[in-house]
């Protein structure tokens, strides 16, 4: 779970991949616009190991990744990365909480046009740092009344 920025709108669950548990879409100035999704899946492994397949991947894909560090969030410690890559959109910086727990890997993604990105960080960063670990959804509740709870 997690806080998104004032304003911004549930996207429809039913149209999102099934490791995306949920995203949050704001308004933009282009087609592009900025966003939030929390996605998580299963994975054993420690967080160091999981950064280096996050890093091959992004690689093999000619993006700019950039491990920024640790930022506290409510659900503890998690890994800090940026990554740049050009899209038919233009250029995109994402960045990305990641935490292992459980048996699970979560990762929090917020994206924007890069040159946009500076405008939306704040409200970005604040609903990175709020991610925390609720309890599971009932079946047939939807995302956004999780996170409103």
């Amino acid at each position: 779970m997690f806080n998104p920025p004032q304003g911004w709108n549930y996207a429809d669950v039913k149209q999102l991949p099934p490791s995306v548990k949920v995203m949050v879409v704001g308004k933009g100035k282009t087609a592009y616009p900025p966003s939030i999704n929390l996605g998580m899946e299963k994975y054993a492994g420690s967080l160091k190991s999981y950064l280096k397949i996050v890093k091959g991947i992004n690689e093999k894909q000619k993006a700019d990744w950039k491990d920024l560090g640790t930022v506290e969030t409510q659900a503890g410690p998690a890994s800090l990365s940026q990554v740049d890559m050009r899209t038919k959109w233009g250029d995109v910086r994402l960045m990305h909480v990641i935490l292992v727990h459980d048996g699970y890997a979560y990762i929090m993604t917020a994206a924007a046009l890069r040159d946009e990105f500076p405008e939306y960080y704040k409200d970005m960063f604040a609903a990175m740092r709020s991610l925390r670990f609720g309890p599971a959804p009932a079946e047939g509740t939807s995302a956004e009344t999780q996170l409103k709870k």
